[in-house]
């Protein structure tokens, strides 16, 4: 009896193995969705960013210029010199960049961030000359004035040096005048000088280098080559994160945070956010499918 029930038993247990093999060979095994690659937003932000101005020095009663908003240089001939220390002749050619929406500072990668301690920034410009195709120096200073509806008194001039991956920002300790003046629709605005050709700001550093961080991590992403970027609405900051970890964040301060990326077939994909940051946190996106005008129309609103 016992032998039968042993027999019984193996039978029932070999007809439950070949009913589990069955269902393994039956399953249709789904592969895991790849992770979405991108390339360098580099030539899309070329697309998208102000253009360098150029203007055309020809004599001495041109040379006075106004950009597309708003920004004047005014400088002579006699301030500028070649390579070789000497003086020249005209022509020459005086380029213009303008920033002053955190859009255009996004295109650009121009974040407003000083040794890691952020900036309070009421715009950007980056001022050049060159003559036969080289660039000129200066050799007294040039004066520029920016164009503001309420200037801020206690914004100081930096200067901006390119270490090969952003600009860096350097207090120079000279203060910005405010200046009343009537340029393309603008008035009032500040008035500097700048004795060396480059880059920019004018802030004033509110920063201490002490805050939270964000760092960014993904499922769905490879986030090498996407641009991802902080706004500080309140002081009109723009943070570029490098390495997927962000800089020093003030606590307490409401951030907008924008990821974008492009694929290989042009495609657009951007991830945005709006948060208050009263501690150090690491976030997982992912990025949608979008387009230009749906992500342009977003960097408007900032």
């Amino acid at each position: 009896m016992k032998t039968k029930i042993q027999a019984i038993s193996l039978t029932i247990l070999a007809l439950i193995m070949l009913t589990v093999m069955s269902c393994k060979k039956d399953r249709i095994l789904v592969p895991e969705d790849p992770i979405r690659e991108y390339n360098s937003l580099n030539d899309y932000f070329d697309t998208k960013k102000q253009q360098e101005q150029v203007f055309e020095i020809t004599a001495q009663t041109n040379d006075t210029i106004t950009g597309n908003q708003g920004s004047r240089i005014l400088g002579t001939k006699n301030c500028l010199q070649d390579s070789n220390g000497d003086t020249i002749a005209y022509p020459f050619t005086i380029y213009l960049v303008e920033l002053y929406t955190p859009k255009d500072m996004i295109y650009w990668q121009m974040p407003s961030v000083a040794n890691g301690k952020i900036l309070e920034t009421d715009g950007e410009i980056s001022i050049r000359a060159a003559k036969g195709g080289q660039n000129l120096a200066l050799s007294c200073p040039f004066q520029f004035e920016m164009p503001n509806a309420s200037p801020n008194i206690n914004r100081t001039i930096f200067k901006g040096a390119d270490n090969g991956t952003f600009v860096d920002w350097t207090n120079t300790g000279t203060p910005l005048s405010i200046e009343n003046y009537s340029n393309n629709g603008f008035t009032y605005g500040y008035k500097g000088f700048i004795s060396s050709f480059g880059w920019i700001n004018a802030a004033n550093q509110i920063g201490n280098g002490s805050g939270n961080t964000l760092t960014f991590t993904s499922q769905t992403d490879n986030l090498t080559n996407v641009g991802i970027f902080i706004y500080i609405p309140t002081s009109k900051t723009v943070m570029q994160v490098y390495n997927q970890t962000s800089g020093a964040i003030p606590t307490g301060s409401n951030v907008k945070i924008i990821l974008m990326g492009v694929d290989a077939n042009g495609q657009l994909f951007s991830y945005t956010e709006n948060r208050t940051l009263n501690s150090s946190a690491t976030i997982d996106v992912s990025l949608n499918q979008t387009t230009d005008g749906a992500l342009t129309t977003y960097l408007d609103g900032l």
